[in-house]
């Protein structure tokens, strides 16, 4: 979107450059400014009414089982716009390595609420959805976004209610509609810990799935917040992907301990291992 609000600034500025050329040539510049500023403010007020809207036509009483193309875009987007906003910059290692052709599940570390957006902004040439704490769906207009794009939520108190969301996940990828990543650890570390234990109920989904696990090492994230306005740089690594056949063979518990070495061993952000 940021470009198209350049090209539509220049446009702009263009045009006025003819109109008024014959006063001065050097006004090009401050109208170019002017106009980018312009259309940077409109475009992004039209985008958080239209978000606003949105979210009003969400019945978050009703449950999702398709998810919504057009409302995980929009959601995408507005993690885009978010990054823009705090002067983030991510950069993704390994990306090649990520199957063109299947669905699969993505566990990374969990360190601050940027990881889930760097993620998501990373990979958005995937069709990718993720597991997150039942609260996160409560936050005013990215919570009923989330519901509706098939974002879903777990109870981990409840292994019943988990168990049911762990299934769901499982059968939106054996149907090849999305794929999904999860938080292995539950939680954020904020501890000084490099990383928290893995919960091995979340590689239950690749395994019922029998699809290719990707594992993601994430650095950085937790520094953003202390350097707004300044630029802050994310760190993604896909350090592996284990094929679905190989998954197929494995026990959750395996999967989860090799995930946890592999993280482990590549995880950048400065806590004492």
């Amino acid at each position: 979107m940021l470009y198209i609000q350049l090209t539509l600034a220049l446009l702009c500025a263009v045009v006025t450059h003819i109109i008024l050329g014959w006063y001065t040539s050097w006004i090009f510049i401050p109208v170019f400014f002017g106009m980018l500023v312009a259309w940077f403010l409109v475009w992004h007020l039209v985008w958080w009414i239209i978000i606003i809207i949105l979210t009003l036509l969400v019945d978050k009483k009703k449950e999702v089982t398709h998810i919504s193309p057009f409302y995980r875009w929009a959601f995408v987007q507005s993690m885009q716009i978010a990054l823009l906003y705090t002067n983030v910059k991510v950069h993704i290692e390994g990306k090649e390595k990520i199957p063109k052709d299947q669905r699969f599940l993505v566990v990374a570390n969990h360190l601050s609420n940027y990881d889930p957006i760097s993620i998501l902004y990373a990979l958005r040439k995937h069709t990718i959805v993720f597991i997150s704490k039942p609260e996160n769906f409560n936050i005013p207009f990215a919570g009923p976004i989330m519901h509706k794009a098939g974002f879903m939520p777990i109870d981990r108190d409840h292994v019943k209610n988990a168990i049911v969301t762990i299934n769901k996940a499982a059968d939106y990828i054996k149907r090849g509609e999305t794929s999904v990543f999860i938080f292995p650890e539950g939680t954020r570390n904020r501890t000084e810990k490099p990383l928290l234990e893995f919960k091995n109920g979340a590689f239950k989904i690749a395994t019922k799935a029998g699809c290719p696990l990707v594992i993601i090492a994430i650095s950085g994230t937790e520094k953003v917040k202390k350097r707004i306005p300044l630029r802050s740089h994310v760190y993604l690594k896909v350090v592996d992907v284990i094929p679905a056949e190989k998954v197929k063979e494995m026990r959750t518990g395996d999967l989860s301990d090799y995930a946890y070495e592999q993280i482990l061993n590549n995880i950048t952000h400065g806590k004492e291992k």
